[in-house]
């Protein structure tokens, strides 16, 4: 009995070790401003200013960030799973290849923010503020972005697969080549967006704006459109796109349809 529970406790003092933060590690950080490669893990630094800071490579799984201020850090290749970044301030911040995977970032200020092949799976963007936001090649899939603000953000050749954008601004992003399939656009604003040889199969844009949208080479099937503005909206060599899909939806004369589709003019 006493050996199973000597057992025990070794295992648990094993796990808490393995899962806490070193100490040292938050001093140097506190004190410099720099700790690449540290182990943060489970670290409560919220409300701190660690702007300009170095912490690549940095362990920061579990952690409770929010409202930091990480403005303009260097934060490529840091595992950020799961942490508390809730009104965080990250304007300018780089996060290449970063795991941010179930991360919290909602109402989080990221303007500029290089988030280039980061892992964002499943991660919350909820009311946040990613303008002009770099997204390429990032796997993005089963993330949460509605309300964000997402104007003039890029998300060239990224993994954008089930991603909720309802209500989310989205006017001048560029989402070419980028698997959008299942994604939901519900009342999003994609005003002069490109999302040329996209995969938007399967996906929403229920009541979504789509002013001068450009989805040439796009694949369309089963994408609806039921309520959408498509009005001066290029959907030239789209594949997958039937008649049906467009008697939901509206245009006007500037509206490029592929051969024999038409669409109703939209009303004020």
């Amino acid at each position: 009995m006493r050996a199973s529970m000597l057992s025990a406790i070794i295992l648990f003092v094993g796990i808490a070790s393995a899962s806490a933060f070193e100490s040292q590690d938050i001093k140097k950080l506190t004190e410099t401003g720099s700790c690449g490669g540290c182990d943060l893990r489970g670290a409560k630094l919220q409300y701190k200013d660690f702007s300009e800071s170095y912490l690549k490579g940095a362990n920061l799984r579990d952690s409770v960030l929010k409202q930091i201020n990480l403005s303009r850090a260097n934060l490529t290749e840091t595992d950020m799973r799961r942490s508390d970044l809730e009104k965080a301030t990250l304007v300018s911040a780089d996060l290449e290849y970063a795991i941010l995977q179930d991360a919290d970032m909602e109402k989080a200020k990221m303007t500029n923010a290089n988030l280039r092949r980061t892992d964002l799976r499943s991660a919350d963007f909820d009311s946040a503020d990613v303008e002009g936001g770099k997204f390429q090649e990032a796997d993005i899939r089963k993330a949460y972005f509605k309300r964000a603000n997402l104007t003039n953000a890029n998300f060239s050749n990224a993994k954008v697969t089930e991603v909720n954008f309802k209500r989310a601004n989205l006017s001048g992003a560029i989402m070419t080549r980028a698997e959008l399939n299942d994604a939901n656009f519900t009342r999003a604003d994609l005003t002069d967006a490109r999302l040329e040889e996209t995969d938007l199969r399967h996906a929403n844009f229920y009541r979504a704006h789509l002013t001068n949208t450009v989805l040439s080479g796009a694949r369309l099937s089963n994408t609806s459109f039921w309520g959408a503005d498509l009005s001066g909206a290029n959907l030239e060599d789209v594949t997958g796109l039937e008649q049906e899909q467009l008697d939901t939806a509206c245009g006007d004369n500037k509206t490029i349809l592929p051969n024999k589709l038409k669409i109703k003019e939209c009303t004020p």
